[in-house]
């Protein structure tokens, strides 16, 4: 039987300034992941209207708070890569006005102002914008009270899963008045992702590869059976190795990887970072055993594609069905 450890606060480690921000990019993109873990015992609303347009209307947003638009949105701030994701595919990159210092995507997003990290955007930044909509995640809800002091409206999304993260899209459509934009963007997505899984279907479960993907080195940590990841996983025609773990981040040995012997394994792969690479994955002690190894299945994939809840987890569960079934999904 194996054990798993409830993940904590990660330890620190002694290293050079590179490892150090590489840590702190990997703990964000944990972070950003746990906003979408599916199917929680937590039931949390999901981002939906409680009036109708025309303005003003009223959201009911990811943490269950009643925010009123007055009117359409002219300037934007947002404060998460996924939500500045979202914004630039409706084609309001325009009005954004000011993200967070890693919406990176896409590439005009790198020209708007920066108004802090993600965690601990500046207050005095957005406030010098003069945005009239503010779009955060759950992981704002420290600085809300700061937010809300200004007098600008502030929705949080927090999607649980998939459907969680179209549902966002159509909202955010509605709150910025472009719901055909929207809509268009959902149909895209949620028609991408049905067609991989129309593919999958054809294999049956149990012939399924065993996938295990690392989400920090140092200590070992996978997702659990309730994240987005997982659930992309299972999308892009994987199992889950740690379908029965008790925690979303869990800690998990390197013994027991090699016991549970994956058919392939994956790893994210950061932008700029000094990250985990191929090698030194398959130096392990005792790795050299595992299937994944010895076929020559370890993969990085894009950080960022796997992480934000937003419209790219398309792309995700596209790039993830080549690397789990490459005889279904050729490149």
């Amino acid at each position: 039987m194996i054990r798993y450890r409830r993940s904590g606060t990660v330890r620190t480690t002694r290293g050079t300034a590179g490892s150090v921000r590489f840590r702190a990019i990997v703990l964000l993109a944990v972070a950003l992941v746990a906003l979408a873990a599916a199917g929680c015992a937590e039931k949390k609303p999901q981002v939906g209207l409680t009036q109708p347009a025309p303005f003003p209307l009223t959201v009911t947003d990811g943490t269950g708070r009643q925010v009123t638009i007055p009117a359409q949105p002219q300037k934007i701030v947002s404060l998460s890569p996924s939500c500045t994701e979202i914004l630039f595919a409706l084609g309001l990159g325009s009005k954004v006005v000011g993200v967070d210092k890693f919406s990176n995507y896409p590439p005009e997003a790198q020209k708007v102002e920066k108004v802090g990290g993600f965690s601990d955007p500046s207050v005095e930044k957005i406030a010098a914008l003069k945005p009239d909509l503010i779009l955060g995640t759950g992981m704002h809800k420290k600085v809300l009270p700061q937010l809300e002091s200004l007098g600008i409206p502030v929705v949080l999304l927090e999607p649980r899963n998939v459907e969680g993260v179209l549902a966002d899209i159509g909202t955010v459509g509605r709150l910025t008045g472009v719901p055909e934009a929207a809509e268009k963007v959902v149909a895209d997505v949620r028609n991408r992702i049905d067609r991989v899984k129309a593919k999958v279907d054809t294999v049956p479960r149990e012939q399924r590869p065993w996938v295990y993907y690392e989400v920090y080195s140092e200590p070992i940590m996978t997702v659990g059976p309730n994240t987005l990841i997982h659930q992309l996983i299972e999308l892009a025609g994987g199992r889950n190795i740690a379908y029965d773990a008790q925690t979303d981040y869990p800690e998990f040995s390197a013994e027991a990887v090699i016991q549970r012997n994956p058919a392939v394994i994956i790893f994210p792969s950061f932008h700029g970072s000094a990250s985990l690479t191929v090698d030194k994955l398959k130096a392990r002690p005792g790795w050299a055993a595992i299937a994944a190894v010895k076929d020559g299945r370890v993969h990085p994939i894009d950080a960022d594609i796997i992480s934000r809840p937003g419209p790219r987890i398309a792309d995700a569960v596209e790039e993830l069905a080549r690397l789990i079934l490459p005889d279904l999904f050729p490149r």
